[in-house]
């Protein structure tokens, strides 16, 4: 992992990248380990968040490497797995070519932003912040609507956890997916890259955007409405892997 510096993409398995994607959900979910169990009689734990756990703390961002770009197209999905190749193959030249950047760095500046400024916190670069904010692109691409390969549109999913670094605590954590695929937001290939792919970086732009409300609005909604919320979890809740 990488500190708010990205360097360059670095691939990963093809498989793991499109496993991951197929597994995702189509809209922001997470949890929040809180710190206060309340007895209510449900069968369920049933735990209180403090919204002021990240009060006045100093907060970093961390991004994991970056998965293959898939160029998806309904010529290249009549090969099977070869097409699935050549999509990572075309995919990673468009990202070399046109210098296209990993949503996750617009997501995290966008996260860092909402939490610093609710919570008073001190944003930082070095690695020992007391908060650390891990964004992870799971997967990014263009595919067609309807096989339509004059009607393009980008889709890009991440996850996302926010860690206690004192005790390796996630306080919380949750997946996202935007898919750019309402009116409007289509696109033929040609138009995606024209003017140095300037409808390209757009979308992706907007994709991130998304995913970001969807994270703010669920995810991270307890240290951003500066009021408590109730989470159903297991005590003490999950580890960082």
């Amino acid at each position: 992992m990488k500190v708010w510096g990205f360097s360059a993409l670095r691939r990963h398995g093809i498989f793991g990248a499109l496993l991951s994607a197929a597994a995702l959900a189509g809209c922001a979910h997470g949890s929040i380990v809180a710190e206060d169990r309340r007895d209510d009689g449900d069968s369920a734990e049933t735990l209180q968040v403090k919204g002021d756990l990240l009060w006045e703390r100093s907060i970093g961002a961390k991004t994991g490497s970056t998965p293959s770009f898939y160029a998806d197209t309904p010529g290249r999905r009549t090969f099977g797995i070869l097409g699935v190749m050549a999509m990572a193959v075309e995919g990673n030249r468009l990202v070399r070519d046109y210098g296209l950047e990993d949503p996750a760095v617009t997501l995290s500046e966008e996260l860092i932003a909402s939490l610093a400024i609710q919570n008073r916190m001190r944003t930082s670069s070095r690695t020992d912040a007391d908060v650390m904010l891990e964004v992870k692109t799971i997967n990014w691409d263009f595919r067609p609507y309807r096989n339509d390969p004059d009607d393009l549109f980008v889709v890009y999913s991440a996850r996302v956890n926010l860690v206690d670094r004192r005790d390796g605590q996630v306080i919380a954590s949750g997946k996202c997916r935007a898919g750019r695929e309402r009116t409007g937001d289509s696109a033929t290939l040609q138009e995606l890259l024209a003017d140095n792919a300037n409808r390209l970086r757009q979308e992706l732009r907007e994709a991130a955007h998304e995913c970001a409300q969807r994270i703010k609005g669920e995810t991270l909604a307890a240290f951003l409405n500066n009021a408590n919320a109730v989470a159903q979890q297991s005590i003490g809740g999950p580890r960082r892997q």
